[in-house]
């Protein structure tokens, strides 16, 4: 049973909608350890948000309650602001459960903290995202295989994270990720391959052009070091994954990607 160290869960819940065609923050909630930065715009006017942890990072018992809903035509970039360390754990784990819910029109960018595990640590994340006619979500995540230069590699205990996708109200995509390395040759065939760091990007947009798919295929295959897979999804998606062994360069390629699909609402 898990123990949550706080009393109770830490919570982060943000509202947006438009207002004469711009993005604004209708109303929002957390406690401890979150917080968030006041809102700015980048170029493209997608109001960005950063979300902050007042703490050395993820511990045993944590759980983490993440809900965003956003108007009619909002545009919103959720973005970590520092690595999420998950802390080595005694029996329990850490959790997180994320929710978003997207009305017509609207976009979200939720880039997630690149993830390092240390020895020990268990931790289970589950993401829901609900989308509406015209609305696009991204999220993206780089995972370590731990602290590889204290000599801590793949020596968690388990990782697990449930991605589920609904369009007007229909699954259109689910994947379960399970690393367990005690039961699981993470350093084989078919998983990491000798490499340190996975990355990950997936998106999903009803007005999804196939050319898109190409694009990207031509931004990867231009980099040194580095596996990738790029699949389309069923239904109005697409996957990339990417092995490296650097955090850093890897989070470079996934923003050279977003702002490749960025370019689609530009049309």
């Amino acid at each position: 049973m898990m123990v949550n160290k706080f009393g109770r869960d830490s919570e982060l819940y943000v509202k947006a909608k438009t207002i004469k065609g711009k993005t604004c923050l209708e109303d929002y909630f957390f406690t401890a350890p979150f917080k968030i930065a006041k809102p700015f715009f980048n170029e493209k006017g997608i109001m960005k948000i950063i979300i902050m942890r007042a703490s050395a990072g993820i511990m045993e018992g944590d759980c983490y309650q993440i809900r965003v809903e956003l108007g009619a035509g909002a545009r919103v970039a959720l973005h970590g602001q520092s690595y999420a360390k998950i802390h080595r754990m005694h029996e329990g784990r850490a959790s997180q459960c994320s929710q978003f819910f997207l009305e017509e029109g609207a976009f979200l960018d939720y880039e997630q903290n690149p993830v390092i595990p240390y020895a020990g640590s268990s931790f289970q994340a589950v993401s829901e995202c609900f989308l509406k006619s015209g609305s696009a979500f991204m999220y993206s995540e780089v995972f370590a295989c731990g602290r590889e230069k204290s000599g801590e590699r793949f020596e968690f205990r388990e990782y697990r994270n449930c991605n589920r996708v609904y369009y007007q109200g229909d699954l259109i995509f689910l994947e379960r990720q399970m690393l367990v390395p005690g039961c699981h040759d993470l350093e084989g065939i078919g998983c990491f391959e000798g490499y340190t760091h996975q990355a990950t990007l997936a998106f999903f947009y009803d007005h999804f052009d196939d050319q898109l798919l190409e694009l990207l295929n031509n931004i990867l295959e231009k980099r040194s070091d580095i596996e990738f897979g790029l699949t389309k999804t069923n239904r109005f998606g697409l996957i990339v994954r990417v092995l490296g062994g650097n955090a850093d360069r890897l989070s470079k390629i996934l923003n050279d990607l977003r702002q490749e699909c960025y370019k689609l609402f530009d049309r």
